[in-house]
This record gives structure tokens, C-alpha cells and sequence, in this order.
């Protein structure tokens, strides 16, 4: 296993770090996906009256990648939370699963480390140790990978049986938990799923989440893991709509849960076998959902959807915060229907989501309270 680079970097911290209690209680649910670390997009967390800020980190940068914007959530009181994503074709910290023998998949990972054999587990740990430690006073909310119960589309473990995949992320979420807990007892970590509750994607290897949760919770239900819930609309490439979904129901049988009947998930969160240890609902980010102005009248449209998104999230008590995807338009994302944006791209500027014009839904969101 290859665990001198972590070393080299500086990853690697004095094991007995003492612990600190850190969370920053968020002024309101309004939160947004940051798409870069300028000083612009960090000004504009203020402007727009966020509460809470949400960005990945991949274990292919340094461990300090985020720090300004850590930084400037200290001194602004803004709760930040970190999403960790595994990028391993890009570097040699933790190795993944599908490099010791593992199916793989045809899509690029960002989860699903390698804790299947000792050394894998190993450097998992120390890498969940250093990115803990470094980030003890700054990050309320922690989020180990991305769709756990799509494994067809993001994970390196590649297929596998339901009850196995889940044993395979359990034990990760379990070592990046008790890192996580050891240097901040007060933050909350995070298992993130789609909203394909009873729906699939028709592929091997994408489990729906009212499967998928029980098993997990099987699993976890000492720890006081939190949710993090993807409230995506069923169309959210074509339209931004999602009042009107087809389909979606108000109980169990719903094959989706999004922002229309997400009392469905929140309810069911309420049941006596998944209530935390201490006897409590389980804290809940709807950490992902975008709304497309990419169709006819779409900033109007898009703007008006985030509202209507935003006051159900505000006024269910059992949702901490509410985090839209995203701060400006990503290329990807533009290329297939997806112009979740606050603000449009500049198209010639080397970044991809370098801010350009501000759309309607900017000016919306700000007013929201």
C-alpha cells in the first residue's frame, strides 16, 4: 500500500490530539454549495444572508485545500459543512477498493475507500485522523461520500451484494466517525443518499434507499449518524418544477422523496428504531438539490421554485439546513439541462464556474429569511 505520500504531504498528525467541542449553531437553513474560494463567491456567502455553506474535498488536494473558506466561516459565524470524496485516480492517499482487486466501475468514483484489508484500513484512518484534526474548529457538519445507495454510478467497490456494500461503507463511515468524534465531540457526520427512495436507476448496484437505510441502520444505530438527503425534483433537467411531480405520494410507497413530500422522510425518521442512541430524531441536511433555469422563462421559473423549495425546508422542523446546488453554473451540469446556478458561468474565464451575471433566483434567495 502506498502510504508514503500521505506522509510526505504532512498528512499525518500526533495521535493524541486533544478533543474540543466545536459547533456553530447556523443563523438560519439557507445554505448554498460553493463553487470556488475567490474572494468574490466568499463575499457573496454574506451578501446572500447564508446561514450555512457546504463544499467537497477530495483526497487528491492537500488537506488545507479548504481553508479559506474555513477561515472565513469562522470569522462570519457560518456553519460549514465538508462533503469528503474519495478521488483516487489522482492520488495515492487511500487507495481504493477496485486497485486490491475489486470490480470497479466505468464511472469516476468519490467514495468507497478501502477499508477491506488492514493497510487500506490503515491509511484510511490516518487520513480520517489528519483531515479531523486539521478542521476540528472550523467544520460543524461532516459528510462521508456522495449517493451511498448508488453504487452503480459513484462507488469503486463496483457491484455487489446489498448486505455486503453496506457492511463495506459501515465500517468506513464507522473509522471516519470515531476520528471525526475523537478531536470534536460536537460534530455532526453524515450519510449521504439520493432521493430515490423506492426507485431505481434499473442498474445493478443501485439500491433504493427504503432498502438501503434499514441496513445501514443495522449496522450504525449506536453512533449518532446523521442524514444527508439529496431532495433532487423527478425532473430536474427539464424543469424546475417539483410541486407537480408525477408520481410522488405522501407515503411509504413513494418511489421519490423530494422537497414535495419530504414530511414522508422526516416521518419516518421519527420511528423508535431510527432514533439516535441518545432517543432523538436524527439530524437531517438536505445537503443537495438544484433547480434548472435551462427552459422557457427559466429565471422566473427557477427563482420561484427555490422559494417554494426553501419555505417547505424552513418550516419542517426536522431539516437543519437546506443547501442548494449551486453557487454558478457548472459546464457539466449546463451541458445536460443542469443550470442550477445563482449566478451564470463566464464561459472564457479558466475556471469553470467562474461567477458572471447574477440571476433572478440571487436576489430571491437573498431575501429569504
Amino acid at each position: 500500500m502506498i502510504v508514503a505520500a500521505a506522509l510526505a504531504a504532512g498528512l499525518i498528525v500526533q495521535a493524541a490530539m486533544p478533543a474540543m467541542a466545536f459547533y456553530q449553531t447556523p443563523s438560519n437553513k439557507k445554505g448554498l454549495l460553493i463553487s470556488q474560494q475567490s474572494n468574490q463567491c466568499l463575499s457573496d456567502l454574506s451578501e446572500l444572508g447564508l446561514g450555512q455553506v457546504v463544499a467537497n474535498i477530495g483526497t487528491d488536494v492537500n488537506i488545507n485545500a479548504c481553508d479559506p473558506l474555513a477561515s472565513y466561516c469562522r470569522r462570519n459565524g457560518i456553519t460549514m459543512t465538508m462533503i469528503i470524496i474519495n478521488r483516487y485516480h489522482n492520488s495515492n492517499i487511500i487507495p481504493a477498493v477496485d486497485q486490491v482487486g475489486g470490480t470497479g466501475t466505468s464511472f469516476g468514483g468519490t467514495y468507497g475507500f478501502n477499508v477491506l484489508t488492514s493497510e487500506g484500513e490503515a491509511a484510511v484512518r490516518s487520513y480520517a485522523r489528519s483531515i479531523a484534526a486539521h478542521y476540528s474548529d472550523s467544520v460543524s457538519n461532516w459528510v462521508i461520500g456522495n449517493e451511498v445507495n448508488d453504487a452503480c454510478q459513484w462507488d469503486y467497490n463496483g457491484i455487489m451484494d446489498i448486505d455486503a456494500h453496506a457492511d463495506s461503507y459501515a465500517k468506513a463511515f464507522r473509522v471516519f466517525y470515531e476520528e471525526i468524534k475523537n478531536v470534536n465531540p460536537d460534530a455532526h457526520v453524515l450519510i449521504p443518499f439520493d432521493m430515490r427512495w423506492n426507485a431505481t436507476t434499473g442498474e445493478q448496484g443501485n439500491y433504493p434507499v427504503s432498502q438501503y437505510l434499514p441496513k445501514l441502520n443495522e449496522r450504525l444505530k449506536d453512533l449518532d449518524y446523521g442524514i444527508a438527503w439529496h431532495a433532487y425534483p423527478v425532473h430536474f433537467l427539464t424543469k424546475p418544477e417539483f410541486l407537480d411531480d408525477d408520481g410522488i405520494t405522501f407515503d411509504l410507497s413513494t418511489p421519490n422523496i423530494n422537497l414535495k413530500n419530504i414530511n414522508v422522510l422526516t416521518d419516518y425518521m421519527q420511528n423508535a428504531d431510527m432514533l439516535s442512541p441518545n432517543g432523538t430524531v436524527r439530524h437531517l441536511l438536505l445537503t443537495e438539490q438544484g433547480f434548472t433555469s435551462a427552459c422557457e422563462d427559466g429565471e422566473n421559473r427557477h427563482a420561484e421554485a427555490i422559494s417554494q423549495a426553501y419555505a417547505i425546508a424552513r418550516d419542517n422542523p426536522y431539516i437543519e439546513g437546506f443547501y442548494l446546488n449551486r453557487q454558478v453554473d457548472a459546464g457539466s451540469q449546463v451541458a445536460v439541462g443542469g443550470a442550477f446556478g445563482l449566478w451564470t458561468r463566464n464561459e472564457s474565464a479558466a475556471y469553470d464556474e467562474t461567477p458572471l451575471t447574477k440571476k433572478k433566483a440571487w436576489y430571491t434567495y437573498q431575501s429569504l429569511q
